[in-house]
């Protein structure tokens, strides 16, 4: 009798809630609710009298029509009245005959979250009330009509496992409420959720079977009664299965955790974060993988496997954020002896005997227990799994090769590396992203390259000119005892703009240049990649060596590492760095230290409150720090200063204007960005002469350099050669060289002194070429390998990854050139401070 009030219950249930789906339009709470009453009728669907046993190919009929009503409905709604007889008449036909298999039931939860997360991704409406409540019914079959074992120890499980799956129902619910999810919380119309509901709604998919099943078969233990000749249910078959869904989902959420804290190092925070989509995506990354390594080598050795890695990232990126504020790269494999180095700095004998007591205690114990741990290291392949496990894999690998999916977590992948975009992604998708892009950043040791090797580089490039400061006077040149006071300014988007064609302006925005510009510059960037040129002419080196996209500050420099700056230091120069910027921005405040810079001024230095032009420092604030910095030493000085002012965005940048540009080739936006773009110069421009007519009253010898890091950006970040490419460059000296390519990128440079005649450039350089100029004009000792750079000049005035036909690449001069780069950069640095 109560098997057959049951059936009856939940066929009434069915219908009313049918009824409700049909002529109710509610909101995301009362779609809860029907999908909750619904998993009653679900696991009591088998309790319903099959009446159409008797009629011939009723049920074939049936399903015909329902498909059809669904074909007719698909595109407004699918009615739930659809959806619980098609999945009735599929449910019974097929659950016969895989429920004879013993992981039967955990199987249909892992179909339900694989489902649910597949689909989302899909571009039309997916019913996938088929998927989300078979485990659901799946329960209800198999303790249909059989007597349930009720021990203390099985209510109890029973009732945890429905306070767990609860908690968790409703920590993902609350978290996605914002995210559309409610609306589709029945499963029965998915249409184009997007990556962020994808990355919640398998687990509320999830969560929510597991909380309907366990909350119906509590119900229908507490109903239910012992009927004799009925084969028992005993839940406890079930506690293994269950423990293991759970230990997978503890272990990917714990080892998560860890390496999340790593990058925080703050657990309040940490724990906040763990929820948020970008995270969330991380998790499923770890379980596709966990799965995967489950399904080939068995949960011990994964568990093993996972660990360590886990635990080598959380370790690793510990260090590296204590130390460094900056994640692990894989490349900083390269620089293990490092490591060592700095931990012997922290290492005492307290931490030394801890270390190998644990170390001593680890070992006994694996010894001890060495049976234990081999039955638990036993490999194993897992058939079930494994298709799962590939569904993940490949959805979680679409996304993050998918700019457009992956962007709506936030995570993407960025040209530049650091602190922000690992928090972005996440540890496992910005390492995947690491691990992609991996080829690019290492520098393998050259075949040829030995401490020999590099004496002999050293000698063959001896200083062949008298370095000698010379000072200019009618009469001839004469030799001046004093050391030169050197500042390098290097202007930020600093391009000439009177190049293009079609514009007029109403007064001259580079005067200053133009009166004492002595050559160009050909920057290995545009648009961005300050620090690239500002690389290149600090140290002499080149970007031709690297792959695209490397920033090398970012990317490699880790250590002390020769530049100008260092060598000034070396001749008793005062060295100082000035970026009205944030600090650790392209790690300035670390690497400009690497580079032998005594002091390094950032954004704090100056007062956002008056000393601001648009939304940066102003230029002319610059100068004024430049000065002061200036007079202040008693010292010679070497001042390298990056100016911000002229950033961009450039449209809607200034309240006023000193110089107005026109054009009748330009809509109202690109005139916007020129006109912002045009005052930026403007202020530059007249801020540089303030500078020399300063320079001009002082008696100490001085030596200026002005020159622009890249060409900047006339339009959007995905177009900013529109304005370009529709005005037309005058590009004469590009031509003239063969570099049309590169007409884009060159840049003015202007040297200027107060005691000598600076030399003009005939051809365009690359900016790797102005630390030697700098040097020679100073004339400073320097390292040797300083001087393959006017041999280089003089056959490669430009190596530019633009137009790398320019260069020879067998060329024994490139070689030399490539290997000292290898020795300062990644080797010995035998040549550091040979003369």
């Amino acid at each position: 009798m109560k098997k057959i009030n049951k059936g009856i219950l939940a066929l009434i249930v069915a219908l009313a809630i049918s009824a409700i789906d049909i002529f109710y339009i509610g909101n995301g709470y009362s779609q809860l609710l029907l999908a909750l009453a619904a998993s009653f009728a679900v696991f009591n669907m088998p309790a319903i009298p099959d009446k159409l046993k008797k009629l011939p190919y009723s049920k074939l009929i049936l399903f015909i029509a329902n498909i059809v009503l669904l074909v007719f409905t698909f595109k407004h709604k699918v009615l739930l009245v659809n959806m619980l007889l098609l999945s009735y008449l599929i449910w019974s036909a097929v659950t016969p005959f895989f429920q004879k298999f013993k992981s039967f039931l955990p199987v249909t939860f892992l179909m339900c979250f694989a489902a649910v997360y597949a689909a989302s991704f899909l571009g039309f409406s997916v019913p996938l009330f088929i998927f989300v409540f078979y485990p659901v019914y799946a329960l209800g079959f198999l303790s249909h009509e059989k007597n349930i074992i009720k021990t203390p120890k099985i209510w109890l499980f029973a009732f945890l496992n429905l306070a767990g799956a609860a908690v968790l129902l409703v920590l993902f619910m609350y978290k996605a409420l914002g995210q559309s999810v409610l609306s589709s919380i029945l499963f029965t119309n998915i249409t184009k959720l997007g990556t962020v509901t994808a990355v919640y709604l398998p687990f509320i998919g999830l969560f929510m079977a597991w909380f309907a099943a366990s909350g119906n078969l509590i119900f229908h233990m507490l109903t239910s009664g012992f009927e004799k000749g009925n084969t028992a249910f005993d839940l406890s078959d079930y506690f293994k299965p269950v423990f293991s869904f759970i230990s997978f989902f503890v272990f990917v959420t714990v080892i998560t955790f860890l390496c999340e804290y790593s990058i925080r190092q703050e657990i309040t925070a940490t724990i906040t974060d763990m929820l948020h989509p970008n995270i969330m995506f991380n998790i499923l990354v770890l379980c596709s993988l966990y799965m995967c390594l489950i399904s080939l080598f068995g949960k011990g050795i994964s568990n093993v496997l996972l660990s360590i890695v886990a635990i080598f990232l959380t370790i690793a990126n510990f260090i590296k954020f204590t130390y460094f504020d900056e994640p692990f790269y894989p490349w900083d494999l390269y620089m293990f002896k490092n490591l060592i180095g700095i931990c012997k700095d922290y290492l005492n004998i307290p931490i030394v005997i801890g270390v190998l007591i644990i170390l001593a205690g680890l070992i006994f114990l694996l010894v001890k227990f060495r049976k234990n741990v081999l039955s638990y290291l036993k490999p194993g392949f897992n058939f079930v799994i494994m298709p799962f496990a590939l569904i993940l894999f490949l959805l979680n690998a679409n996304v993050l090769t998918d700019y457009r999916l992956s962007v709506q977590v936030g995570v993407q992948r960025s040209w530049y590396i650091g602190k922000a975009e690992i928090l972005a992604n996440g540890m496992y998708a910005q390492n995947y992203y690491y691990l992609t892009d991996l080829e690019k950043y290492l520098n393998p040791k050259p075949d040829d390259y030995s401490e020999e090797t590099m004496q002999a580089i050293s000698d063959k490039y001896p200083a062949s000119v008298d370095n000698s400061v010379t000072a200019s006077t009618v009469g001839g040149a004469v030799k001046s005892a004093e050391k030169p006071n050197v500042i390098a300014i290097m202007s930020e988007s600093y391009w000439d703009l009177t190049k293009l064609n079609g514009l007029s302006f109403s007064k001259d925005v580079a005067e200053t240049v133009h009166k004492y510009q002595k050559g160009m510059l050909a920057p290995p960037a545009i648009g961005g990649g300050t620090a690239n040129t500002e690389f290149e002419a600090l140290t002499g080196m080149s970007l031709y060596f690297m792959s695209p996209g490397i920033i090398a500050y970012n990317a490699y420099l880790r250590t002390e590492t020769p530049s100008i700056a260092s060598v000034f230091k070396d001749n008793g120069y005062s060295t100082t760095a000035i970026h009205p910027n944030g600090g650790w921005f392209y790690n300035r405040d670390k690497v400009y230290n690497y580079f032998g810079f005594e002091k390094f001024y950032d954004v704090s230095s100056f007062d956002m409150n008056t000393q601001t032009k648009g939304p940066h420092i102003s230029d002319y604030a610059l100068v004024d720090k430049i000065l002061e910095t200036l007079n202040s030493s008693d010292k010679p000085a070497f001042i390298f200063a990056v100016s911000m002012e002229n950033h961009d965005p450039f449209d809607n940048k200034y309240s006023s204007f000193d110089v107005n540009v026109e054009s009748d080739q330009l809509n109202s936006s690109q005139k916007s960005i020129i006109n912002g773009y045009a005052q930026g110069l403007y202020d530059a421009d007249q801020s540089l002469g303030k500078l020399i007519e300063e320079l001009k009253k002082s008696d100490k010898p001085t030596l200026l350099y002005f020159f622009g890091d890249h060409a900047p950006r006339l339009g959007t970040l995905d177009d900013y050669y529109s304005v370009y490419d529709k005005l037309g460059a005058k590009q004469d000296s590009e031509l003239k060289q063969g570099i049309g390519e590169l007409k884009y990128y060159t840049t003015p440079l202007v040297t200027w002194s107060n005691f000598r005649e600076m030399r003009s450039f005939s051809s365009i350089i690359s900016p790797s070429h102005l630390s030697y100029e700098i040097l020679k004009d100073a004339g400073v000792d320097h390292p040797n390998y300083f001087n393959i750079m006017p041999q280089l000049e003089e056959k490669y005035p430009i190596m530019h990854l633009k137009n790398m036909g320019l260069v020879d690449p067998d060329d024994e001069l490139v070689k030399d050139y490539r290997l000292i780069q290898y020795d300062l950069l990644f080797g010995n640095k035998y040549l550091k401070s040979g003369n």
